[in-house]
């Protein structure tokens, strides 16, 4: 469907690498923690989305796949965004 994918692990290392982030605040109950590595999380997906709306090579019906759903991963960024500085 046009443009490249990622094929390296470089997207479940990052993955991997929020989950064990995210397992110790978790279970040690730090609310300011938890809600850091999650926007921490929303940042790099965010930025994924950004990068794949720049490649010019994206056929026409993925480009609006990705915007699509790009709405979705805005919202959320903002949504934790504006969680994290309402308890800073």
């Amino acid at each position: 469907m046009g443009g490249t994918p990622e094929d390296d692990s470089s997207f479940l290392g990052a993955a991997h690498r929020t989950f064990m982030d995210l397992k110790q605040p978790i279970t040690g109950k730090d609310d300011k923690a938890i809600i850091q590595e999650v926007e921490r999380g929303e940042d790099h997906i965010k930025a994924k989305f950004e990068d794949a709306l720049r490649d010019n090579e994206l056929e026409p019906s993925s480009r609006s796949a990705v915007e699509k759903a790009f709405v979705s991963v805005r919202e959320g960024h903002d949504k934790m965004s504006a969680l994290k500085q309402s308890i800073v």
